[in-house]
């Protein structure tokens, strides 16, 4: 996946957390609207955040290996790794919101 793909799905995922806590907030009545505030500043932070992290770059050349195939191979390797920990970085501070909207609702 490339990182303009990656950054598009930050923006899109954190733009429809944040919309779904305002359109709560303001639709649903019993919310704890002064709770339903610190999810969308978090959604905002957390876009901003993963976004700087997606902006990495591979630090070596290929003049560091023998071959242009071993740099390849090594290049792709890192940015998987980089990118699986960005995305369960990413998915646990998602939950984290989901969590302070579900609290915010009205109880029951």
């Amino acid at each position: 996946m490339k990182k303009r793909d990656i950054k598009k799905e930050i923006r899109q995922t954190c733009g429809t957390v944040a919309c779904e806590a305002i359109l709560a907030a303001s639709l649903i009545n019993g919310v704890d609207k002064e709770a339903m505030r610190k999810p969308i500043i978090n959604a905002a932070v957390l876009q901003e955040n993963s976004l700087r992290k997606v902006s990495v770059a591979f630090d070596k050349t290929p003049a560091d290996f023998p071959s242009r195939k071993d740099y390849n191979k090594a290049r792709r390797a890192y940015y998987k790794k980089v990118f699986a920990a960005i995305r369960s970085e990413f998915g646990g501070a998602l939950q984290e919101i989901v969590n302070e909207m579900n609290g915010a609702m009205p109880k029951k």
